[in-house]
């Protein structure tokens, strides 16, 4: 595609995108950014307060795990072949046996 576009054509159209040397300091700001946001979410009297309380903790774990099972359930009844009761169980049973298999060949 590039072949067709004269040299003068090609430099122009490379000087407007970053090269590769542009993405080398990207994973220290990225890491750097999240260490900076964990550090004062950590630091927050809330967060604290959760983390010294079990049973608070437990509580927002479970509407965590809860809210994402219903958003789950809802995404899966817009896939077609899952509207139905006997391809939904076919679709279980074959995801259910895909992880027996990775598990045991894990265990070995």
């Amino acid at each position: 595609m590039t072949d067709d576009l004269p040299s003068s054509d090609q430099a122009s159209e490379r000087s407007g995108r970053p090269g590769p040397e542009a993405f080398y300091g990207m994973k220290d700001l990225t890491e750097d950014t999240a260490q900076k946001l964990v550090r004062a979410i950590e630091g927050s009297r809330p967060v604290r307060t959760l983390r010294g309380s079990q049973v608070a903790t437990g509580i927002v774990g479970t509407l965590g795990l809860a809210l994402f099972l219903v958003g789950l359930e809802n995404a899966v009844a817009d896939i077609p072949v899952i509207e139905n009761g006997w391809a939904s169980m076919l679709v279980g049973l074959v995801l259910l046996a895909a992880a027996g298999v990775l598990i045991r060949r894990f265990m070995e």
